[in-house]
């Protein structure tokens, strides 16, 4: 796809992302009837990715709707050294494009440190270098105003999804350490620059890790949610659970899984877990 391509795929990307239907503020609120396929972290794992298009089938179900999540930052290098995630992005977009309001993106930490700058490191390299360095090779002289239309796609994510029944879906949550300065209404309110930033709301939200019950249960009262799904901390088999009411999944590894949800059903945690579909089974 060449760079003008681009750049309009991830422009008009921001604007699905913003005229979304079921968005109020910075959330989605999902219908009382139909179906809703979650996956977890992507990092580019294309067999993952369309195993998950597979199982969806959108075009067989027109009341089921999809997340995704962290689709960046992974998979084998190129040539160059490049990071090549960029591509199953526009592919996702693309994806979007076919089926409006159905295909539904959350902002993820990584997302948020590759418009920031803010280096993570993985088996010796820095991803957001390695990202950067894709937009010069894929894109050339055009790579600022790629990168700048890819900023502009992330600043349109939502922050957060939640279900009839009180399912709230983000990236991560805030951190123990985090939640007294945590300002939980940012997935209602208009975002500033300042909530972006380190010592930010959205910061927060979408870094950190290991919540204690006390701060599920404390979330819990301020969004009114019976349960959290969330991806950002890697499950060596495909999904974990935190305290009595967090589902964490993981979709980047052979081992990954998907959620698929009944809108209008209740689910206990055990019920959750129970409905958890490996990747590696879908064909």
């Amino acid at each position: 796809m060449s760079a003008r391509q681009t750049i309009d795929y991830l422009r008009q990307g921001a604007a699905l992302n913003r005229e979304d239907i079921l968005r109020n503020g910075h959330m989605l609120h999902f219908p009382a009837s139909g179906e809703l396929i979650i996956a977890g972290d992507l990092h580019n794992h294309w067999r993952n990715y369309e195993k998950i298009k597979t199982f969806a089938a959108l075009d067989h179900f027109p009341e089921r709707h999809v997340i995704l999540q962290e689709i960046i930052h992974g998979g084998a290098l190129g040539p160059d050294g490049e990071d090549g995630s960029i591509q199953m992005l526009l592919d996702a977009i693309d994806w979007a494009f076919q089926f409006p309001g159905r295909v539904h993106f959350l902002l993820a930490n990584h997302d948020l440190a590759q418009i920031q700058a803010i280096p993570i490191m993985k088996d010796g390299y820095d991803l957001t270098e390695r990202f950067n360095r894709g937009f010069s090779v894929f894109y050339g002289s055009k790579a600022a105003e790629v990168s700048a239309a890819f900023r502009e796609f992330v600043h349109s994510m939502p922050l957060a999804g939640i279900t009839i029944s009180g399912i709230f879906l983000s990236h991560s949550l805030p951190s123990d350490l985090d939640l007294p300065s945590f300002d939980a209404g940012i997935v209602r309110r208009t975002l500033t620059d300042a909530d972006y930033q380190r010592n930010g709301s959205v910061y927060k939200m979408v870094w950190g890790r290991s919540q204690s019950e006390q701060t599920l249960a404390a979330l819990s009262k301020l969004w009114w949610a019976d349960a959290f799904i969330c991806g950002h901390q890697m499950q060596e088999s495909g999904f974990g659970v935190l305290g009595k009411n967090m589902l964490i999944l993981d979709s980047s590894h052979n081992h990954g899984v998907l959620l698929p949800l009944v809108l209008d059903r209740q689910y206990t945690m055990k019920d959750l877990v129970k409905v958890l579909v490996p990747l590696a089974g879908v064909e």
